[in-house]
Parts: C-alpha cells; sequence; structure tokens
C-alpha cells in the first residue's frame, strides 16, 4: 500500500484558513512550518530596529512588524520587520518591501541567514536586509548595486552602518539598547 501524497500549500491556501490563534507559522516551498516563540531580548531589538526604522522613514513609506512577504506562489515567510512604500493593505502580505531586518535567534538562525536572505534577495523591490543577530552583537547588513548585491562583513560591538534605503547610518548601540548585549 502507497503512503498518502504529502499536502503541498500555495499562498492563497495558507491565507485563506486565517490565522491559527497563538501559533507563529510560515509557509516554505508549500509546507507550513511552525516557528517558536521569540524569546524576550528578541523583541527588545526588533522594537529598537522598528524605532531607528521608523523615525527615519518619510511617507507614503511605513515599516511593518511580522511582516508577511510573498516570495513566490508556495512560500510567505514572516520577516521581523519590513518597510514598504506601496499600498497599504492591512489584511494582506507586506507589498513590495524595500528593506527586510530578520532578528536572528537560535531557532531560526539558519533559516535567516540561508534560505530567507537569499529569497529576500530576489525580491525585485527589496534594496537592503538587515541581519542581526540576538546572542551577541553582530549585524550583517545586504545592500543591492547597479551591478548586484553587496553583503558586508560583520559589524561587531558599538559600530555603525550606512543605509541606503533610509539615507542614515544606523548605530549598533541602538539596536541591542536595552537588550543586555
Amino acid at each position: 500500500m502507497g503512503e498518502a501524497a504529502e499536502r503541498l500549500w500555495t499562498v492563497e491556501t495558507f491565507l485563506a484558513r486565517g490565522e491559527q490563534p497563538g501559533v507563529r507559522e510560515e509557509l516554505v516551498a508549500g509546507r507550513i512550518v511552525a516557528r517558536a516563540p521569540p524569546r524576550p531580548v528578541h523583541g527588545v531589538i526588533v522594537q529598537n530596529a522598528a524605532f531607528e526604522i521608523r523615525k527615519r522613514l518619510r511617507p507614503p513609506c511605513r515599516v511593518v512588524g511580522e511582516a508577511a512577504v510573498r516570495i513566490d506562489e508556495t512560500t510567505l515567510f514572516e520577516a521581523d520587520l519590513a518597510v514598504s512604500c506601496g499600498r497599504f493593505e492591512p489584511k494582506a502580505e507586506t507589498v513590495d518591501p524595500v528593506l527586510v531586518v530578520e532578528v536572528l535567534s537560535p531557532s531560526t538562525r539558519q533559516l535567516d541567514l540561508g534560505l530567507k536572505a537569499d529569497a529576500y534577495s530576489e525580491l525585485p523591490s527589496c534594496r537592503e536586509i538587515w541581519l542581526i543577530d540576538s546572542e551577541r552583537r553582530w549585524v550583517r547588513v545586504w545592500r543591492r548595486l547597479a551591478e548586484g548585491w553587496s553583503v558586508s562583513s560583520p559589524m561587531r560591538g558599538s559600530g555603525r552602518f550606512e543605509s541606503a534605503v533610509l539615507g542614515d547610518s544606523i548605530e549598533l548601540d541602538a539596536l541591542y539598547e536595552e537588550s543586555g548585549l
């Protein structure tokens, strides 16, 4: 007797089932993947990054937390933060993100550094990706240039980096404020 075929989901069918209270999930290549709840330090860093981004944005751009970012018809990631300057639909995924921020946690580090960063870089609208570690002071920035992507060396300690999207520099001290790191 053969095994039952695994059901693969599309973004539309995944979204149509509605939110699952208390459950964090993403759709990866048609498969629903559960996400562990973030640790408090993760939330502090996400809030700090959102604050630093928000104070530099001009309308119509906005920063969205826990942003649903569609990669293709079978993949929908939940980015920690995404900046969009396109139309805003409160009950839909984030449209055309120009900046995506992922805070790396022990349970998500490999996915964020590999599959997610690569996938975000394929989005035509995406111009910058920030990967911020939640266990140590460590930030890597991906920036789209005319000739392709430039990936920074990891920044550590009290450094700073330039954000082309925001037109300003971002201090690591601001991102890690009150995080204990």
